[in-house]
């Protein structure tokens, strides 16, 4: 399966980063266009989650780095979707840019 990964640096406290991330991936509807049956389940202990729709499997974590944090996310598509790797990857790393502006 192809793989997107997308690393993200923020300025906020990785609690903070947590509950933006949460809220973004289970509201946001650009993200929703994507596979509108996504389902995402999250951990507050582990500061991480997962996203999963029909056609993709996402893994996102915080993590602590310096006086922020860190926000990974990493799609798994299915072979049929290859072709739009690249679009999958620019339009979480503009939301994520724009989110936590």
């Amino acid at each position: 399966m192809p793989k997107v990964s997308i690393e993200h640096s923020t300025n906020l406290a990785p609690k903070e980063a947590f509950q933006k991330i949460k809220t973004f991936f289970e509201t946001d509807q650009d993200i929703r266009r994507f596979d509108p049956k996504m389902k995402c389940d999250f951990s507050e202990a582990g500061l991480s989650g997962k996203a999963t729709g029909s056609q993709f499997k996402a893994d996102i974590a915080v993590t602590s780095q310096g006086q922020g944090s860190k926000i990974g996310v990493n799609v798994e598509l299915p072979f049929l979707l290859a072709p739009f790797k690249g679009k999958v990857q620019e339009t979480i790393q503009k939301k994520l840019s724009k989110y936590f502006a």
